[in-house]
């Protein structure tokens, strides 16, 4: 495994030395919809890599009685909790292979990404898993995103599985890198080389540049050029021992340029890195990651620039 990423052309943010990977420990947002239960399938799949761990998290919010005014019976709360400790209870069973994992379950009334969070700080988790509707528009806006909401809450990276992710045999069987090159670079890249070595999975590292991109004003060989080298740099020297690499460059919207290549290269991975300033933070329906979220066939791995 090697120890350290060159970064010889583009080097805007601390250097981060590569290393393995290890999630130890998966925090999964359960709310029994089939959305989450896509999200805890992938899980297993993934603590089946690991041995991981796999903490089930259930926020469960109370209902509206009467006109809301009066006082809720605490009976009334307790009632609801053991009928959401049942739905967990069921869905645990349907999952045999969940027994060969250690396993807990934590459930309170609380707001889902609150019990996230304190989950994810209190067991120093290395990932959450997350499942979303992947809707758009004026539902998107009622709905709002749990999912998304989480990227913003906790300190681990989160893995998003949209609503047309299919089952694969392999969670990291094939991987797409994707970066904006200016603050989702490093650590991101740290992930993507770090889990081909490890699976001996194809790479393919992607860079879309958009027409409100710096790079679209420069003459376009010299822009995808700059682009080729800036990807080429983010790669661990002695990766070809390991497994082989791709690189693209495209020209479009990266919202949906992204799973389209994710798709054409047999992905079983998006992974993606957000900044400060990244688009992947903007919570509007029509941001890049919601639209690679409501698109791709495979999970959305979303990883923060900097460490927090």
């Amino acid at each position: 495994m090697p120890n350290t990423i060159n970064s010889t052309i583009v080097e805007r943010e601390p250097h981060l030395d590569t290393s393995e990977i290890l999630l130890r420990s998966i925090v999964v947002a359960i709310d029994f919809s089939s959305h989450s239960t896509r999200a805890f399938k992938e899980a297993i799949a993934i603590a089946r890599c690991f041995g991981s761990e796999l903490l089930l998290v259930h926020g469960a919010t109370p209902a509206v009685y009467g006109t809301g005014m009066e006082p809720v019976p605490i009976e009334c709360f307790e009632a609801e909790l053991d009928v959401a400790k049942d739905k967990m209870a069921e869905l645990i069973a349907t999952e045999p292979d969940l027994q060969a994992f250690s396993h807990k379950e934590f459930i309170a009334y609380a707001r889902p990404v609150d019990l996230v969070q304190q989950v994810v700080v209190e067991n120093k988790a290395d990932l959450v898993v997350a499942g979303s509707h992947g809707a758009r528009g004026v539902e998107r806006l009622a709905l709002g995103s749990v999912a998304e909401s989480i990227l913003s809450k906790v300190p681990c990276p989160v893995l998003i599985v949209g609503p047309h992710c299919t089952a694969k045999v392999h969670p990291f069987r094939s991987i797409l890198f994707a970066t904006d090159l200016e603050a989702t670079g490093l650590r991101s890249a740290q992930f993507a080389s770090a889990f081909a070595e490890r699976f001996h999975s194809p790479l393919t590292m992607l860079h879309v540049i958009e027409k409100k991109s710096p790079r679209s004003e420069i003459q376009p060989e010299l822009a995808e050029e700059y682009a080729r080298q800036a990807l080429s740099s983010l790669l661990p020297d002695d990766l070809a021992t390991y497994t082989t690499s791709t690189i693209k460059i495209e020209r479009g919207k990266a919202g949906e340029i992204i799973p389209k290549v994710a798709s054409s290269s047999h992905a079983s991975l998006i992974v993606a890195g957000f900044g400060p300033n990244s688009p992947l933070r903007d919570h509007s329906p029509w941001s890049t990651l919601s639209q690679v979220i409501r698109q791709a066939s495979c999970p959305v791995l979303s990883i923060r620039s900097h460490l927090v």
